[in-house]
């Protein structure tokens, strides 16, 4: 069973890592995705500029406050995603500013990179495992456990 999960999870790390060379994308492809969907809902939004980087947007007859210089909005999501909502997506076009520079850190194509660069090494066969006299002699034992 570890072999399994050690085989699966090094074939994962190279997919994940390939896939992350291969985008030309700034951010994830996971985040690429959902700003697309946002910037669906986007285009029934309307957007009045209250200064060059505060705006008020009108949703549906609710209103919301967009601050970009300070990447918030009152609806929240902005701020608990760190990832652009509708609403911040139509200022930031409103302005022709990119979408991407408004995404966390997290979701950057760099980030994707470093969370798959390392590899997970193999477990040699048992007969080539060095272990020293002192563990060797070690009786471990399973912990007591009560049953309910």
């Amino acid at each position: 069973m570890l072999d399994f999960i050690q085989e699966k999870l090094g074939e994962w790390f190279y997919e994940r890592r390939k896939k992350a060379n291969e985008t030309f994308h700034r951010v994830s492809i996971w985040a690429e995705e959902e700003m697309t969907k946002k910037m669906d809902l986007a285009c029934k939004i309307f957007v009045f500029n209250l200064d060059s980087m505060l705006f008020r947007i009108n949703s549906e007859g609710i209103e919301f406050i967009v601050d970009l210089k300070k990447r918030t909005c009152d609806y929240l999501e902005f701020q608990l995603d760190e990832l652009p909502c509708p609403h911040a997506i139509v200022a930031i076009n409103k302005r022709y500013l990119q979408k991407f520079d408004y995404c966390s850190k997290w979701y950057s194509k760099e980030t994707w990179l470093k969370t798959y660069e390392g590899h997970v090494n193999t477990v040699r066969d048992q007969k080539s495992w060095d272990i020293p006299q002192n563990v060797q002699s070690e009786i471990t034992k399973p912990p007591d456990v009560e049953i309910l």
